[in-house]
């Protein structure tokens, strides 16, 4: 047998992404969509551009390097499968990112058409009408993404799915963590109007947003997970402004988010509510509470 453990192979398919994909650098001051754009001397100008070279399914990275971004033609569409779109942290934690992205038009800046797409580290801003990310009408859109990013226009920060219960556009796995939503957004946080299912919405915080996260009536959701987010509703004169959980969206885990207002007295209108009871809440909090026990939803 020898001295080391027999080796078993991976996935071949995934190791030949692996080799294959290609770094693209993305610079809208520095750059031209005539360079190579596969090194970070010779950058692309735009996202747009480095979606379009990049190949589907194999992995490719696009890295924009610059702190002011311009240049795009809005929304950009990710139809590419397993690409990364990536801009850099701030170096202070807990600081928006450096990364700013602007709609030039009144639209989305980013609208997810394909599987397996990751977007991060962006300080982002959509159109006035229009989140700040959306979902294709038809976008089968597995295992999406969305990482550290800080949203602070458009209507909603993220929005899955194509329309109201739209049965053709599942959001399936996806992942939202570790993002900012602030209170310039007009509607809110992250509103789930697909029938996607499998959720992860975790580890955001939410400042003084209209809605938080809104599981849309009839959207046929469920299995998800809503974990360990801090929201600072607005106002304490709604109920579910916290986190609104809609008919048919069932066999949710909410767990260990804390949800309140700027005053120092117990809020009035419960932030949690559940249309159905149909999920499954364990230690969410609401602010003043002066039981200093879990919330149940209303």
């Amino acid at each position: 047998m020898g001295l080391f453990p027999r080796i078993v192979k991976s996935d071949p398919d995934v190791l030949v992404r692996r080799m294959r994909a290609v770094q693209w650098f993305v610079d809208s001051s520095n750059g031209d969509d005539g360079n190579a754009g596969n090194r970070p001397e010779r950058p692309l100008e735009t996202i747009a551009e480095a979606v379009d070279r990049s190949t589907n399914g194999l992995m490719d990275v696009i890295n924009v390097t610059e702190p002011g971004h311009v240049a795009e033609t809005n929304p950009i569409v990710l139809d590419k499968q397993f690409i990364t779109v990536r801009g850099f942290p701030s170096q202070i934690p807990g600081q928006a990112p450096p990364c700013t992205l602007v709609a030039t038009v009144d639209d989305s800046y980013f609208t997810i058409a394909a599987q397996d797409v990751v977007v991060k580290d962006f300080t982002i801003h959509g159109g006035a009408s229009q989140p700040a990310i959306d979902f294709q009408e038809v976008a089968w859109s597995f295992r999406t993404g969305v990482y550290n990013c800080t949203f602070k226009a458009g209507t909603w920060g993220i929005q899955t799915g194509g329309g109201i219960g739209a049965v053709d556009s599942p959001s399936h796995g996806w992942a939202f963590v570790g993002n900012r939503f602030e209170p310039t957004l007009s509607s809110g946080g992250i509103h789930c109007r697909s029938n996607g299912s499998w959720g992860l919405i975790a580890d955001n915080w939410f400042e003084s947003v209209p809605y938080a996260i809104y599981l849309h009536l009839n959207n046929q959701n469920s299995g998800g997970r809503i974990l360990r987010n801090h929201i600072m509703c607005p106002s304490d004169d709604v109920v579910g402004r916290g986190i609104y959980i809609g008919t048919q969206s069932n066999r949710y885990i909410v767990a260990d988010n804390y949800a309140g207002d700027a005053s120092t007295t117990p809020m009035t209108f419960n932030p949690f509510f559940d249309q159905n009871n149909d999920n499954s809440w364990f230690n969410n909090y609401i602010n003043n509470d002066t039981a200093g026990t879990p919330d149940d939803p209303a």
